[in-house]
């Protein structure tokens, strides 16, 4: 067998054996395999045999049993790993959320030991949000599982597929049978183990964003300093929320672009083109939003150092106070943004450097 018939054998029963369970695909690969060898040894070419096999999506029916599915295997990897994101944003997020109107209700306020007192408070409000928290993840269990299996029973593909990413002239060999059904020329390349993406980054990126846009919608003033005089607790917010209303809106707009870049990256799965684009194109919109947020509109509050001065009173540290006066909302913003550009210029240097390095480029047999 030469090299491309290894090549075209290689890619079709990887397009098979990956929509399979994972107990089954190494035996299904070899059985596969030693199948391709003896139609081989009838004299067929690896372009026919692999056209009598037909569609690997239709191959690899031979070895599931779908009927019995609300989710079929072939979405059910797919299924889990984004039913867990959204159960685990949603929990996330309502407890952070629950805490801290916990602490802003203030029912630990009681406790002459400022620690004692958030943690009352947080726990309090931990029990107040726990039928928020129930309701909330059987209704995105629901709206998941819904979607999946309207997907299932439509046959809806939501993965990027290009269906002439490569073709056999490429390889060294003519195709004359185009456009008449399924043909080996339809199968892509097996993606170069250094160009794959981790899903756990793109989880915890998915995580983090969710759970920053929940607190910046539902409660920005957990970004605050949170001062316990006796008996009342103080809040003095970082955060202008007198100008809130203007400056909310464009911080979830770059916020949402760069979650659709992580849901993008995870449906993926590895380093190719669209990918590389989709990160600069939401890279550069991220870091234009990101100026206008921390340069244009006025993000700070304008008395945080002096409120916070006033309110933390005889309690206030030299190191401390020192600190609460050299605070400058211009050199945070600098600070920040430069921060926020460098990392995000970096996540594009990768992408564009793995794509080009690793796209195209096949493992080792």
């Amino acid at each position: 067998m030469n090299p491309m018939d290894q090549e075209l054998m290689r890619r079709y029963i990887y397009q098979v054996v990956r929509r399979l369970p994972k107990e089954q695909r190494h035996e299904v690969g070899l059985e596969l395999e030693e199948l391709i060898g003896d139609m081989l040894d009838t004299g067929q070419s690896m372009e026919e045999v692999l056209t009598k096999l037909g569609d690997p999506k239709k191959f690899a029916k031979q070895y599931q049993d779908d009927k019995h599915y609300l989710i079929g295997p072939e979405y059910y990897d797919s299924y889990l790993w984004f039913l867990k994101i959204v159960l685990l944003c949603t929990a996330v997020a309502v407890l952070v959320v629950s805490i801290v109107k916990g602490i802003q209700e203030g029912a630990g306020l009681t406790d002459s030991n400022v620690v004692q007192a958030v943690v009352t408070s947080a726990i309090h409000g931990i029990g107040n949000g726990i039928v928020n928290l129930l309701s909330a993840c059987v209704g995105a269990f629901g709206a998941i599982t819904l979607l999946f299996y309207i997907m299932e029973r439509n046959k809806i593909k939501f993965e990027h597929k290009k269906e002439e990413q490569w073709s056999v002239q490429n390889l060294g060999e003519s195709h004359t049978d185009k456009g008449k059904g399924w043909t080996p020329d339809y199968l892509a390349p097996v993606p170069d183990k250094r160009a794959v993406i981790s899903r756990g980054d793109s989880v915890v990126g998915i995580v983090f964003i969710v759970l920053f846009c929940v607190l910046l919608i539902f409660a920005p003033t957990v970004f605050s300093a949170i001062i316990k005089n006796g008996d009342v607790i103080s809040v003095v917010p970082v955060f202008n929320l007198e100008q809130w209303h203007i400056i909310l809106p464009v911080f979830i707009l770059s916020l949402v672009v760069g979650l659709g870049d992580e849901i993008f990256r995870l449906i993926m799965g590895h380093y190719c083109k669209p990918v590389m684009l989709s990160n600069i194109i939401c890279g550069s919109v991220q870091i234009v939003l990101s100026f206008v947020v921390l340069k244009v509109f006025p993000l700070w509050n304008p008395d945080f150092a002096v409120e916070l001065k006033r309110q933390l009173g005889g309690q206030i540290g030299p190191s401390a106070e020192s600190f609460i006066d050299k605070w400058n909302g211009d050199v945070a913003s600098n600070v920040l943004f430069a921060l926020i550009a460098l990392i995000t210029l970096a996540e594009i240097g990768t992408s564009i450097y793995k794509t080009l390095r690793y796209q195209g480029k096949q493992p080792a047999l």
